[in-house]
């Protein structure tokens, strides 16, 4: 079990730091609602993959793109979530050098229950800071995330 967080006068805005323990607190409430949900087999780790893939589906390539992992990576885990018959792989009919990857219909209700517990928390968080700070927050986010990406952290 956590214990309480000691931000400090000195430390309390240090962006890594509190990206650190916002990380590790939403990894903790994923843990618990993944258990709620009960999917055997799916893990917090698959999470960022998973709902990545979206109704639509996406190519093995743009998900490993998307997520900044290697392509690798990508496919052991979609593997793992094959095996549990949430995602499924295809090839596109475009191209059949490229595979696309789908959610199956237990994928895709599961989806929608992870998504319903991801949207109650954002309901929550905007209650704490507001509907447009939560917004603003959002789009710093990602605003950090595209510069590291950009620079890759040279600078």
């Amino acid at each position: 079990m956590a214990t309480p967080c000691m931000i400090t006068e000195e430390t309390k805005k240090v962006a890594p730091k509190l990206v650190y323990l916002l990380k590790r607190l939403l990894d903790e409430w994923m843990v618990k609602k993944l258990c709620r949900i009960e999917r055997p087999g799916f893990t917090g780790a698959h999470l960022p993959l998973f709902m990545s893939i979206g109704k639509t589906g996406i190519s093995n390539n743009e998900l490993a793109g998307k997520l900044n992992v290697s392509k690798q990576a990508t496919s052991k885990m979609v593997k793992e979530l094959e095996a549990i018959n949430l995602v499924k792989s295809e090839k596109s009919p475009d191209d059949a050098r490229v595979v696309m990857l789908y959610f199956t219909a237990e994928g895709e209700e599961f989806y929608h229950s992870l998504k319903n517990e991801v949207n109650g928390l954002e309901e929550k968080y905007k209650k704490v800071v507001g509907a447009k700070n939560y917004d603003i927050a959002i789009d710093v986010m990602l605003k950090l995330v595209q510069f590291h990406e950009e620079h890759n952290c040279t600078e």
